[in-house]
């Protein structure tokens, strides 16, 4: 299949249409980029689709996001609100977006923002979820090449040698899928399972229950709640980037299964939960404030749990 030009040197208010679904593709890659600090506030979606370790379809799409831009996002990517004005709304460019990514492994430069984006856009628009893998380029970037002098998406394209018009969503999706393939290469990995294996490293996932937007704000725990469920009466504290939801999310979670939020570990709490985003880097020794509290308690002998998001949503 030709690789399908998606025209980086034409004007960015002019994206090319985005890629049909393709059957057997090893991984898809998707960047966002957002009107305003909001991730529901998407206003462009870039793809590549990856199939054998060659980028045979890329494209973008601009979205209009419905919501109020802020100078400081327009400045980073050049999308102003006239560009936008007739553009398809999300809901409107989800049924090609969910035929491209579900059941695939998708790839970000920073997942948790673009996988955040993607959550809580579909939660906006009370769309039905889909489920996915997925892969962070930039923490392979991190744990790789780390004689890098930085892991954003200019400066490790800047190294590999990678063609990249920054901020153009279409152009960030295709240098993040070859930030991956240079991984692939780096180590001699078959696939990205075998890529992830040499790494210790494992998939995140989303499921259709990931994208149900939740209220947030303070909540107490469910009186009425199983007291048979794993988390019933814990107290659990929250530190790190989670993949599956929001701070706020979490937090409206437990309450439900009769849980208690606690901001910070202490003799009180019974969890931490660290977000799958910052787990390695904690296993490798690199650890918040509340890691450390925590870690100390346990030392002094107090039962505390430290675990991952994968397990916490195991439990919960």
């Amino acid at each position: 299949m030709d690789i399908i030009d998606i025209g980086l040197n034409t004007k960015r208010a002019n994206p090319t249409q985005l890629p049909v679904s393709t059957d057997g593709a090893d991984f898809v890659a998707i960047d966002f980029e957002t009107a305003n600090r909001s991730r529901a506030s998407a206003c462009a979606v870039g793809i590549a689709v990856v199939r054998n370790g060659v980028v045979v379809e890329r494209g973008s799409t601009l979205i209009n996001p419905e919501v109020e831009f802020l100078p400081y996002n327009t400045a980073i990517h050049k999308i102003a609100p006239g560009d936008v004005e007739d553009a398809p709304r999300f809901d409107q460019i989800w049924p090609q977006l969910a035929s491209l990514l579900s059941g695939q492994i998708v790839v970000a430069h920073s997942a948790t923002f673009d996988l955040g984006v993607l959550r809580q856009s579909v939660a906006r628009y009370k769309l039905l979820g889909i489920d996915l893998q997925s892969i962070c380029s930039w923490r392979l970037a991190k744990v790789i090449w780390q004689d890098f002098p930085a892991y954003k998406l200019s400066f490790v394209c800047r190294e590999l040698g990678l063609d990249l018009d920054h901020h153009e969503a279409g152009s960030d999706a295709a240098a993040s899928a070859g930030v991956v393939l240079a991984a692939m290469k780096a180590k001699g990995a078959s696939d990205l399972a075998d890529l992830y294996s040499q790494l210790g490293f494992h998939f995140n996932r989303l499921d259709p229950s990931s994208f149900i937007g939740m209220s947030v704000g303070p909540r107490e725990p469910n009186a009425e709640a199983d007291p048979d469920h794993p988390l019933f009466e814990k107290k659990i504290s929250f530190t790190g980037t989670m993949f599956s939801m929001t701070r706020d999310e979490a937090k409206a979670r437990i309450a439900d299964v009769g849980a208690r939020f606690i901001a910070s570990p202490s003799k009180k709490v019974d969890m931490l939960v660290i977000g799958d985003a910052d787990f390695v880097s904690f296993a490798d020794g690199n650890r918040t404030k509340k890691m450390t509290t925590a870690i100390n308690l346990k030392e002094e002998g107090h039962d505390i749990e430290i675990m991952a998001e994968r397990d916490f949503l195991a439990l919960l």
